[in-house]
């Protein structure tokens, strides 16, 4: 059995149907089961589980041959880093009580830093609470995701502006679509190996707000120009949409440390990987769909 939480996201989606196409029984642990009753069908066991809940991620890792574990920041946290690092410690605990010989937890680039990189410093804390929960452990490191555009198409529709906080606007950097993402993660769930592993994980090619916005034109069929956009302009944004300041100025955070290039992959530092998927197929995938 396999055990995973987050299958209600986009990568823990991509990563269960690409394991229940090679048969798989998994176990999904859901904060909302009738949420995830879509999800349901042959060898496919939901229970409910919250990450600060330790006792039901207990439960719910019972028997587990190896678990898929992932911490998900609360937008509305008033202390974002508190917050996650209680919810870092639930996962471990649980983890370890429950005996799981496997764990693949996703990361991110920049976890590797204890300050200076934003809101990924939760995921360098959640490393951290994990470091020897499991005999086989996997850090899944991605770079930015490529669906995270999604939230600037109405503009790119409706104004032909692609507003970006990550500067300069051509400028390429490491990023990567969540398919990929769900992929790798269904991969080293199925390859336990002794120890500890870091596996990082790009697109095929950088690519620069620049490169977004001439795929845009292409996919629109209508001028697209990419913007700046300022931290200020951020941090209004995401509280606009129901962040908390916390939240928002540790996002905000994270964008002024790419900016200064303090997030990179470096080689040597654990395994390196590519991903497959373009960040064109991303774009039209989210322009077919209409999102958001």
């Amino acid at each position: 059995m396999l055990v995973m939480m987050g299958t209600t996201g986009q990568v823990g989606g991509v990563a269960l149907e690409a394991l229940k196409q090679r048969g798989r029984a998994v176990r999904t642990i859901t904060r909302d089961t009738e949420r995830a009753r879509h999800l349901g069908g042959p060898g496919i066991e939901i229970v409910q589980g919250e990450a600060t809940d330790t006792a039901s991620l207990v439960a719910a890792f019972q028997g587990a041959k190896a678990a898929f574990v992932m911490l998900v920041p609360s937008m509305q946290a008033a202390d974002v880093l508190a917050e996650s690092r209680a919810a870092a410690q639930s996962i471990a605990s649980a983890i370890r009580a429950a005996g799981v010989p496997h764990v693949v937890a996703l990361s991110s680039t920049g976890a590797d830093l204890a300050e200076g990189n934003g809101i990924v410093r939760t995921l360098h804390d959640f490393e951290q609470a994990l470091a020897g929960a499991a005999p086989s452990l996997v850090f899944l490191r991605p770079g930015d995701f490529m669906e995270n555009w999604a939230a600037m198409l109405p503009a790119a529709r409706a104004a032909g502006v692609l507003p970006s906080a990550k500067l300069p606007l051509d400028g390429a950097a490491e990023t990567v679509s969540a398919l990929d993402v769900g992929r790798a993660a269904a991969e080293l769930l199925l390859d336990p190996r002794p120890g500890t592993r870091i596996v990082n994980l790009t697109g095929p090619k950088d690519y620069s707000p620049a490169d977004a916005a001439a795929a845009l034109s292409e996919l629109l069929g209508k001028p697209v120009m990419a913007v700046p956009s300022f931290r200020d302009e951020t941090i209004a944004a995401l509280q606009a949409a129901g962040a908390s300041a916390d939240y928002a100025a540790k996002l905000a955070d994270l964008t002024d440390a790419v900016n200064a290039g303090r997030l990179r992959l470096e080689a040597g530092d654990g395994e390196m990987r590519r991903g497959t998927v373009t960040l064109k197929e991303t774009l039209q995938r989210l322009v077919s769909a209409g999102q958001p």
